[in-house]
């Protein structure tokens, strides 16, 4: 497909709403519901030029974009979940200081039109299981950590009781969604593969794999840099002149620096390469958290390496049957 025949769609969206530029084909807001959706896909069909396809794009940012990429992939229309940071540093680059719903969608479309992003990997049904399912087991986690620290400050007997049943209930389903994520897993030949494969990595677990490869369906398509600023691992200098200023990360989807977080903190101990990594900063006098994150991002550029190694040797795609056993 020429570029010429692509119509960008820019769309900034929120858990109401969705503030759609498609250019001169269509400006406007429609409802984030499924039938909004579906009036958008249609009208902005009817008003392409004929031969020219339609192509999605919007921030990733958290859960309000999935009913969007869901209608896009039941609809075969491209999508691309695009780094807000990125998007954010290209309004700056046009001197676009004010930040409306309106002018997030133009920007969106004018970066898409300028970059030209691959489309997102379509999910098969047992991928969008999972992911539901990870999603799910990370607000029952939460949940449970806030409900131990109130129960450390409860000094009365009824108060107490009402909290350990409830923090009991929320470890019950958080075992029940681990034994859906394993079916969910073993269910579909792409996710036997890929967690297998990341689970073989001295310090990544099978659920730790699970996890990255329901949060990140561009696993194994990144690269060294993209990964790094996917998961908001990548270090930006803050230097000018003789100034050195001290590096910080920032924007990506923390989600995925969660789930990195623990297999990091076993790496450094059992995983030769980045234990090695580590001690080497360690010594070269680097604070705990910048050496921790620095193995984070060397793990999860590993991580996707060995997904892209995978889908080669596998053609890619998602299968109903299971592969060849893989080593655990």
């Amino acid at each position: 497909m020429n570029d010429s025949q692509v119509v960008y769609v820019g769309i900034d969206v929120s858990k109401e709403s969705l503030s759609v530029d498609a250019g001169e084909l269509f400006k406007g807001d429609v409802p984030n519901t499924e039938k909004g959706l579906k009036g958008l896909i249609k009208t902005l069909r009817k008003a392409a030029p004929g031969g020219n396809a339609l192509h999605f794009c919007f921030e990733s940012t958290g859960p309000y974009g999935w009913n969007l990429f869901n209608a896009c992939c039941k609809a075969g229309i491209p999508a691309s979940q695009l780094n807000p940071a990125k998007i954010r540093h290209y309004a700056k680059a046009m001197s676009e200081s004010a930040k409306t719903d309106p002018i997030d969608a133009r920007v969106i479309r004018l970066f898409a039109e300028a970059k030209k992003p691959d489309p997102a990997h379509v999910p098969g049904d047992g991928e969008r299981a999972m992911r539901q399912l990870v999603l799910a087991r990370g607000a029952l986690t939460k949940s449970a950590v806030q409900l131990a620290g109130t129960m450390d400050s409860l000094t009365d007997a009824a108060a107490r009781k009402s909290v350990i049943k409830a923090a009991r209930a929320v470890r019950t389903e958080i075992k029940r969604i681990d034994c859906a994520i394993a079916k969910a897993v073993k269910q579909d030949g792409r996710l036997t593969g890929l967690v297998g494969e990341l689970a073989g990595i001295d310090g990544v677990g099978v659920l730790t794999a699970s996890k990255i490869v329901a949060l990140v369906p561009e696993l194994g398509t990144l690269g060294r840099r993209d990964s790094a600023a996917l998961a908001g691992l990548a270090p930006f200098k803050r230097d000018s002149g003789k100034f050195k200023g001290k590096s910080f990360i920032n924007g990506g989807r923390p989600s995925v620096r969660q789930a990195l977080f623990m297999p990091a903190t076993v790496a450094i101990k059992h995983n030769q390469v980045l234990k090695a990594v580590y001690e080497k900063l360690r010594k070269a006098g680097k604070p705990y958290k910048v050496a921790l994150t620095a193995v984070m991002r060397k793990l999860f550029a590993h991580m996707d390496g060995v997904a892209a190694k995978w889908l080669a040797e596998h053609g890619g795609t998602a299968s109903g049957s299971a592969p060849s056993p893989v080593a655990g």
